[in-house]
């Protein structure tokens, strides 16, 4: 079971450190004169003959939590300070199921250029991308003990899935305007993983009988990793202190594409459609899969379960008081724990995003906003709705408002503000305001910067010419 913690832990610091991705919605998608809306657009015709950037044009990050709150964690004195950790509280604020997902992206160079009838991108990114969703049967055994759990129909169950992957991104890419009302768009994009953690399963069940109190384990835990410098396999053991090399940054090579579609009606209403992130990676160095199962290994095993029925006095004293013995007892628990240990590859698919958008100009430098995205996310599927507002104001500053609905988290307004310098974009979003204020109880906080470089003038607008009437002729 070591092993097992060991892993986890490993895991969790993966997934808080660096990683992991929720529904990412950023006013900076809908602003007009900001390139980075290619992210989401890639049929998008930026009003720019050329742009470039350089480790600071996009830095984004993103959280979206529906469980943990800060104010439920801690009993607090009058004046508003942690006084004592109230693990009950905390898992009484739980919902019967509860998800958390972070996003970081950090685009270390991007620089498109306008042809004759469309634009072409080159860009490099860090991301890291997934999510972890958990139920509440952890905290709660934790905050009232296995007591609360009686019967056999009542036990208390653990059930998390964890998907969390690191990676670096070479895109290169195609913007088309087909015709004055219809663009087309696409990307694609050479990937390489660095690190990856995905369950397969991740439960447990544990019976407490009615009567005599006897502890029945039941578990199901499958899942696959590639954690480069954190581990190596040994003689069919998992072990720490593997070590890290520049040549596994280009080991788990993956592709992924981006499409995008952009048709104007008139010269108000237009609709976007757009698939992104469509792609995997081939996990094939540094990786590793486990699955443990209830082995028979004696008295305490029962029927793929793993059954307590309390000790004997004599057998109780020997465990507190004999070293040797105790040491020996618990060689002999793990032996019930039996651990699969496999090299084997495997794959992971990106965090598809799919979305449809629709605007009204209601002259040229005021749109309003209607979308619904959805991503797919290991095997779930988070939807989002968001409106939003974006203006333009004296040919140099661009305002978006927003507000963005998703499950579990109804209180998402966002704002993003772009201003052009000379030759400088430079611009500052959030999706969630009010997060900014109340960051460990907000339920998702974004937060996207960035400074993009005009090389060249802005591309001229296109002009179709009046002809003239026979009278004006005259």
């Amino acid at each position: 079971m070591r092993k097992i913690y060991r892993l986890v832990l490993s895991a969790a610091l993966l997934f808080s450190g660096a990683a992991v991705m929720g529904q990412n919605v950023s006013p900076v998608d809908f602003m007009p004169l900001n390139p980075y809306q290619l992210n989401t657009n890639p049929a998008a015709d930026l009003p720019y003959q050329s742009v470039m950037s350089m480790f600071i044009g996009n830095v984004s990050f993103d959280v979206q939590n529906t469980g943990f709150r800060y104010d439920n964690l801690f009993d607090f004195d009058a004046q508003g300070r942690p006084v004592t950790i109230n693990l009950r509280k905390f898992a009484d604020g739980l919902k019967t199921d509860n998800y958390l997902g972070l996003n970081v992206n950090e685009n270390v160079f991007f620089l498109c250029r306008q042809l004759n009838k469309g634009m072409i991108s080159v860009g490099y990114n860090l991301r890291a991308q997934g999510s972890l969703k958990y139920n509440d049967g952890l905290f709660k055994l934790a905050a009232y003990g296995n007591g609360a759990f009686v019967g056999e129909d009542h036990p208390a169950t653990i059930d998390m899935n964890l998907n969390a992957k690191v990676y670096q991104e070479f895109a290169v890419g195609y913007q088309w305007n087909v015709t004055e009302k219809l663009s087309l768009g696409g990307r694609a994009k050479l990937l390489f993983g660095f690190a990856d953690v995905k369950t397969d399963a991740f439960q447990a069940k544990l019976f407490t009988d009615a009567d005599s109190y006897a502890l029945r384990l039941q578990e199901n835990v499958a899942m696959s990793a590639s954690l480069p410098g954190l581990f190596v396999i040994d003689d069919g053991l998992l072990k720490p202190m593997g070590r890290f090399s520049v040549a596994d940054l280009f080991h788990n090579p993956g592709f992924g594409v981006d499409l995008g579609a952009e048709y104007r009606f008139n010269d108000q209403f237009g609709l976007v459609a757009a698939v992104n992130d469509l792609g995997f990676i081939h996990w094939g160095a540094n990786n590793f899969q486990i699955k443990s199962d209830i082995a028979d290994a004696g008295q305490f095993y029962d029927d793929g379960s793993f059954l307590f029925q309390g000790m004997d006095i004599n057998q109780l004293q020997l465990v507190i008081s004999d070293e040797s013995y105790r040491e020996l007892f618990l060689d002999t628990l793990k032996q019930y724990f039996h651990l699969d240990l496999d090299k084997g590859a495997y794959n992971t698919m990106l965090n598809t995003n799919i979305l449809l958008r629709g605007y009204f100009d209601l002259n040229p430098n005021t749109r309003f906003i209607a979308q619904a995205q959805g991503q797919f996310v290991g095997n779930g599927f988070r939807p989002a709705f968001t409106l939003a507002y974006c203006g333009s104001f004296f040919d140099n500053l661009s305002v978006c408002a927003s507000y963005t609905a998703m499950p579990g988290s109804y209180t998402n307004f966002g704002l993003g503000f772009g201003a052009m310098i000379e030759t400088c974009h430079i611009y500052l979003a959030t999706n969630d305001i009010i997060g900014c204020f109340k960051p460990l109880n907000s339920r998702g906080f974004n937060a996207q910067v960035g400074i993009v470089f005009n090389l060249f003038k802005e591309k001229s607008p296109i002009v179709v010419e009046k002809q003239a009437t026979p009278r004006e002729e005259e």
